[in-house]
């Protein structure tokens, strides 16, 4: 069995789990074996990316980017607990990353609250077997794929927990915050929640002063190997923070920034430059937007697999010329400042909460984005009002969920952005899709105990579900794709800070620049906005139509009529839709994908013997 891009499949301590690595194939390596010698950890990817440790009985072993060592996983693992320790262990390392653990007929396997680090689980040839990637499970298991769960992802937006439903029905998932357990050699399994949330207590000063902590070692751990390690600079404040730390550390740092004529298209180059002399040993190369492909454009040339639908396949191509250019560079580590849009910016329903403990202070804050939105009164003071349970709204919105032209996201005080079908989602799907959805909104619970706490762990997910998909395409190339700002531990950095600290409707991302001062000139920190790529969005779509077009006809989506092609042909156009249209890009993420994906068969691959030693 191969897969694009790189993975892991734990085993537990059972005889079926030798026969199911001889399956697995020569593309991944053997990294650990339980302490009977059998098969416990098979990964395909970058080696200085694993840490293994054993003590007695136990394994553990860390996947991904982390500040782990053997030394001090040894450390660990020489305390009582076992494989317990991990809830603590979890916590206590920076980086992204899932950790592996196994004591005896016991095996442990965990990714990251913010949901970048997935965990999936399947039965097959009567072997419980854990991967962090769906597809190279269904692959396995000879999995077909589920429909319903492809008319899912043509939704504009996902509520939790939409977006943790797998693309193929016998493939289980873990949601994030849970570690899985597989016990008694597979014959039994349960999920442990393990991540704790820290309450938002701190003020701006305090936050600060962890974010910039957070930070600094999850930098640390992408530079600290040396080398060459490539930074986007686009002179926001994401990226440019990131590249201002990393420049601290052991390795070459080349930063890139990218401008255009558009309106507006030289900001960032000036932003960049105004961040540059406090960056000496920075290399900083300047490249043009026009030199890059466009939006939709090579859509028809994108094959690679990834295990669900993703907007990285829409940006696919300017993404391998970023990676390629990087690489030319000497560049053996991507570092990109995305993520801090989702914990740095304000949310209106952080009000909502803010309104049953403080209700002047939300009033006032209230008060300033209604006078900069320019909303009515009525509705605001209605939306601070209401009390309606996420379960309750969740129900009633896919009770309401009609078909409806793509509109300008509206998200005010509600949950989430109520669902809404695309109009070319044919009868029967439709049908299917809203079946499921009153089936998982029957139990959902929010994520968190108020709707602020619910929201922007949200959006958390939402954006680490984008990045994931980002990171599958990129180690197609060899390419770790890292976005700290999605690490557990920046995320909790963040979360901890008050909300009325955290954002302010008058500043733009203020926690960032007290996080920063100091470090970046004053007079960059004075930054009040960032560009975005709406015009250029709009020219990739207008000449890129037709192809689009012949690739949802001849995508799965038609073939197996989750789609109505007549329908989407004939109610779409550049012309009407201005820019982007979140139906048609989740839609041809979504014939992607599927077209992607071999074909579904249940016959298994031939065997093949493991490759690889165990660790020592």
């Amino acid at each position: 069995m191969n897969s694009d891009g790189w993975y892991f499949i734990a085993l537990p301590d059972c005889a079926g789990g030798e026969r199911v690595a001889r399956r697995v194939g020569s593309d991944a390596q053997l990294i650990c074996r339980h302490a009977s010698g059998r098969p416990l950890l098979l990964a395909r990817g970058p080696e200085r990316q694993r840490v293994v440790a054993e003590a007695g009985a136990v394994r553990v072993a860390v996947v991904g980017g982390s500040s782990a060592t053997e030394e001090g996983l040894r450390g660990q693992l020489g305390r009582p607990g076992g494989v317990r320790l991990l809830d603590d262990l979890g916590h206590s390392l920076a980086g992204s990353f899932h950790l592996v653990a196994a004591e005896g007929e016991r095996l442990r396997v965990q990714g990251s609250a913010s949901g970048l680090r997935r965990v999936f689980h399947a039965v097959i040839d009567g072997v419980r077997v854990v991967s962090d990637r769906a597809d190279v499970l269904a692959g396995l298991g000879g999995f077909v794929l589920d429909d319903t769960a492809l008319a899912i992802r043509l939704l504009r937006v996902l509520p939790h927990p939409l977006a943790e439903e797998p693309m193929w029905r016998e493939v289980e998932a873990v949601p994030p915050g849970s570690a899985l357990l597989v016990e008694e050699g597979g014959r039994r399994v349960r999920t442990v929640v393990w991540w704790r949330r820290p309450a938002p207590e701190l003020s701006r000063r305090e936050g600060a002063e962890r974010l910039r902590g957070a930070l600094e070692a999850a930098v640390d751990v992408r530079t600290r190997a040396g080398g060459t390690v490539h930074c986007d600079l686009s002179g926001g404040l994401d990226s440019t923070p990131l590249c201002r730390l990393a420049a601290r550390g052991p390795a070459e740092i080349v930063a890139t920034t990218m401008y255009n004529d558009d309106p507006g298209g030289m900001e960032d180059l000036i932003w960049a430059r105004r961040a540059l002399p406090s960056m000496p040993n920075v290399r900083h190369d300047v490249g043009r937007l026009d030199d890059m492909p466009q939006f939709f454009e090579g859509m028809g040339d994108v094959r690679e697999r990834l295990d669900e639908p993703s907007q990285a396949y829409l940006t696919a191509p300017r993404i391998r010329y970023s990676i390629e250019a990087a690489i030319a560079r000497g560049a053996t580590t991507y570092l990109n400042g995305l993520g801090g849009d989702h914990l740095l910016h304000g949310l209106p329903v952080w009000d909502h909460a803010l309104f049953r403990r403080r209700p002047l202070a939300a009033l006032r804050r209230v008060r300033t984005t209604r006078a900069l939105d320019d909303r009515p009164l009525i509705p605001v003071l209605r939306e601070l009002l209401d009390s309606e349970s996420y379960r309750a709204w969740l129900r009633r919105t896919v009770r309401e969920a009609r078909r409806v032209r793509e509109v300008k996201s509206d998200l005010r005080m509600e949950w989430d952005q109520p669902v809404a079908l695309p109009r070319w989602l044919s009868r029967d799907a439709a049908a299917a899709l809203l079946a499921r959805l009153g089936e998982l909104a029957a139990t959902a619970e929010p994520l968190g105990a108020d709707r602020a706490l619910h929201a922007e762990l949200a959006m958390v997910r939402d954006g680490s579900r984008i990045i994931r998909g980002t990171q599958q395409y990129a180690a197609t190339l060899e390419m770790p794709f890292e976005a700290p700002f999605f690490d557990d531990r920046v995320v909790e950095a963040c979360f901890a800070v008050r909300h009325e600290e955290r954002d302010s409707p008058m500043e733009f991302k203020p926690l960032i620049k007290a996080a920063m001062r100091g470090l970046l000139p004053d007079e960059f920190l004075r930054r009040g906005s960032k560009m975005g790529g709406s015009v250029q969005a709009a020219r990739g779509l207008r000449d890129h139509w037709p192809t689009l077009l012949e690739l949802c006809e001849q995508s799965p989506l038609t073939t197996r009529g989750v789609i109505d092609f007549d329908a989407l042909a004939a109610g779409e156009s550049p012309q009407h839709m201005g820019t982007r249209d979140a139906f048609l890009d989740a839609t041809v993420n979504c014939a992607v994908f599927a077209r992607n994906q071999p074909a579904g068969d249940r016959r298994h691959d031939r065997e093949e013997p493991v490759h690889g030693t165990a660790a020592a």
